[in-house]
């Protein structure tokens, strides 16, 4: 979904406003046929949305060049753009006229349960145990009781650290909770400034006003007991003082362990300083373990990554990543549910994580000795205490969530840049949220 498109996709962009005119047609970049291919049986072709350039071309390495050749059914993809609020903008305004194409869509981890209604139900199609999947992320993927989704791979919250400043500074392991992170990053920050490093921060993680700050200031909110925003029985978790003195915390980072301008990071704010070498600890998603590894990178070889601290309550890291799912106005669905669990397979998803870092959604991938070898992020998740990662409530929410997380992370961004009081930003909080009526209604059960 973040990788910037090539020269022939980007002739396919005529602005936003005309991809469903796209869709209309199907403007797609086709994959090429493998010279061996046998000629198809029916004349089917599916179009699938919401790849990069890059990542649609890793997928036929990965075996869907196989898939072609053993169906003969052939697979265009539609490039994406843009963050996931315009995406999901598109998509909508795509389903809600029922066009037949893109056959197969990927989306956001927090899309199921809005985009539901548009979803092809995939359980009467399925030929493997959906089971198999980890159960956190087929319970997202369960809407009103219907399979509207599976789970492609994981994204997780993780707390990325220098392993050669923690021996320089003399800590053995990095920090258990956000108190110990506080003192080690203040002390790796001074002693780093004081050898002639000024640019150098002790942690950076996102804080600007958008979907990343929900994720970072829910894992604050969870580890500190004051709930997750809103309660599986609708029931909202804001206006509490756990709530506040976590959000107390992150804004004592601001201008101290962290820089005055966190308060406009994203993720590629966050990352780019990282790997530049100018921070000790980073707060970022599983997915940046290989881009951080990689040549180019300041700290290759010289970092790790574990769990987030501890808060009072425990743990909390926030479960992302992206499934696919079949509209229910595709002209093939049963070849596009097919698709869709050829790709979410086993064997796929091992290929995925070993070959790209992706973290598999199967659980039994989690045993497999030689993918744990290669990929340090699938050990911390397999390790870690299964109630520590949490999802957003954007299953509870249902079409909602878009509202709640906008609510929540603008209160959450006034607090930081000390625009209000905890107090009194979470009571307005909890009344927004409360207006919203989140219940079971919302969620379509």
């Amino acid at each position: 979904m973040h990788h910037s498109a090539k020269p022939r996709l980007q002739r396919l962009f005529l602005g936003k406003y005309l991809f469903c005119a796209l869709l209309a047609i199907a403007a797609a970049v086709p994959l090429a046929r493998p010279s061996f291919a046998p000629q198809p049986a029916k004349n089917v072709t599916l179009t699938v949305a919401g790849f990069g350039y890059q990542a649609a071309e890793q997928l036929q390495a990965e075996g869907l060049k196989e898939f072609i050749r053993n169906t003969g059914i052939q697979v265009q993809f539609l490039p994406a753009w843009g963050n996931s609020a315009d995406q999901l903008g598109v998509i909508l305004r795509t389903l809600d006229r029922h066009f037949s194409t893109p056959d197969v869509y990927l989306i956001d981890v927090i899309w199921p349960a809005t985009l539901h209604q548009h979803l092809l139900d995939l359980r009467p199609y399925l030929k493997s145990d959906p089971s198999q999947y980890l159960p956190e992320l087929l319970k997202n993927d369960t809407v009103a009781g219907r399979i509207v989704s599976l789970p492609f791979y994981l994204n997780a919250g993780m707390l990325f650290y220098r392993t050669d400043l923690l021996k320089k500074y003399g800590y053995r392991q990095p920090p258990a909770s956000w108190q110990e992170l506080e003192k080690m990053a203040l002390h790796i920050q001074r002693g780093e400034r004081a050898a002639g490093h000024s640019p150098f921060w002790g942690y950076v993680w996102q804080g600007a006003s958008y979907e990343g700050l929900t994720c970072n200031a829910l894992e604050w909110q969870a580890s500190f007991g004051g709930g997750r925003i809103v309660a599986p029985d609708g029931t909202i978790q804001v206006n509490n003082p756990q709530t506040a003195n976590a959000f107390r915390m992150a804004a004592r980072w601001v201008g101290s362990i962290s820089p005055p301008s966190i308060i406009s990071y994203s993720e590629s704010d966050s990352l780019n300083l990282f790997r530049s070498g100018n921070a000790a600890f980073m707060r970022y998603w599983s997915s940046g373990y290989r881009t951080t590894q990689a040549p180019g990178s300041q700290v290759r070889g010289h970092f790790n990554v574990t769990e987030l601290p501890a808060g009072p309550a425990g743990r909390a890291q926030i479960v992302g990543g992206f499934q696919l799912a079949v509209s229910r106005y595709s002209a093939h669905p049963r070849e596009a549910a097919q698709l869709v669990e050829y790709l979410t397979s086993s064997k796929i998803q091992r290929s995925r994580a070993i070959e790209e870092g992706y973290l598999p959604t199967i659980s039994q991938l989690y045993s497999d000795v030689d993918l744990l070898d290669v990929v340090p992020e699938a050990t911390v998740f397999r390790s870690a205490s299964r109630d520590s990662w949490i999802a957003r409530p954007s299953a509870i929410a249902a079409a909602k969530y878009s509202a709640l997380s906008k609510n929540y992370y603008e209160t959450v961004h006034r607090i930081l840049t000390g625009q209000s009081s905890p107090e009194a930003a979470l009571s307005d909080l909890q009344q927004a949220l409360a207006d919203l009526k989140i219940n079971a209604a919302s969620r379509g059960n």
